[in-house]
């Protein structure tokens, strides 16, 4: 899973024997990377009862399930413990293994399980800025944006999509320059004079040893002439992909961007 993403992992416990087990509980440490965020939901299947309600807190490093009474499957029907946890992907990319370990009454040693290896990619870390000159203007008068998009993560942006919410009585004129180390081969640009334009399409590439990757988008706004004197500020909002099955993009939302002060024609 791409780093900032979620992950639910599901744990199995299986009585295979012709007895009763009790005071089982489950433990786990949580790998270096994730954080744990809650327990999605704790089930039983055939002969398995809950004796007391133990469960882990939230970011807690090392996880404690408990305890049940698992009496053996009967016919056709599994006795069986089944607890599902929420992690995060934090840390860096690379591979940990998640090994979840299985206690019981009268048994001196633990039952281990199957590790899980539990893989984070990298992953976009995108922020946005937004500059106005003149900060200061007349109505009738042409301002000049400078919408600025940076890749601080450790992964590539693909498909960025940015949507900007100008004033009302401010309207799009024209591009002026694309600079930045992103590709634009698939983007595409906004129609003149709307209020709310849109880019989309760019591919940012992630940090590296040169420094982040960037996408700088320079254009004009209009100030209508009936545009009445006052402060205004712009909103704006990025969406990229993840690569995440469960968590495919990551949007953020800017608002108060920009201000520019209206005078008097």
């Amino acid at each position: 899973m791409p780093q900032g993403t979620d992950v639910q992992v599901r744990i199995t416990i299986t009585n295979v024997g012709q007895n009763s087990v009790s005071g089982v509980t489950v433990r786990v440490g949580v790998p270096a990377g994730f954080v744990y965020l809650g327990t999605v939901g704790t089930s039983s299947n055939g002969n398995s009862e809950r004796d007391a309600d133990i469960a882990p807190k939230s970011r807690e490093a090392t996880l404690t399930w408990g305890s049940w009474t698992m009496g053996p499957g009967g016919s056709g029907t599994k006795s069986q413990v089944l607890i599902t946890a929420q992690l995060e992907a934090t840390g860096s990319p690379g591979t940990r293994p998640f090994a979840p370990q299985v206690f019981a009454t009268g048994f001196d040693n633990s039952l281990s399980g199957t590790p899980l290896n539990l893989t984070v990619a990298p992953a976009p870390t995108l922020g946005l800025t937004l500059r106005a000159s003149p900060a200061a203007a007349a109505a009738g008068q042409v301002v000049t944006y400078v919408l600025t998009v940076t890749n601080t993560g450790s992964g590539a942006a693909p498909s960025v999509n940015i949507g900007l919410t100008l004033p009302d009585d401010f309207d799009y004129q024209e591009p002026l320059t694309t600079s930045g180390n992103s590709g634009t081969s698939s983007s595409s640009y906004p129609t003149i004079g709307t209020e709310g334009p849109v880019w989309s399409g760019f591919d940012i590439p992630g940090a590296s040893s040169s420094g982040p990757g960037v996408l700088a988008l320079t254009f004009q706004v209009m100030v209508l002439e009936e545009t009445p004197a006052g402060t205004y500020t712009c909103s704006a909002s990025t969406v990229a992909s993840t690569g995440s099955q469960t968590q495919n993009y990551i949007q953020q939302n800017y608002t108060a961007l920009a201000p520019v002060q209206v005078t008097a024609p």
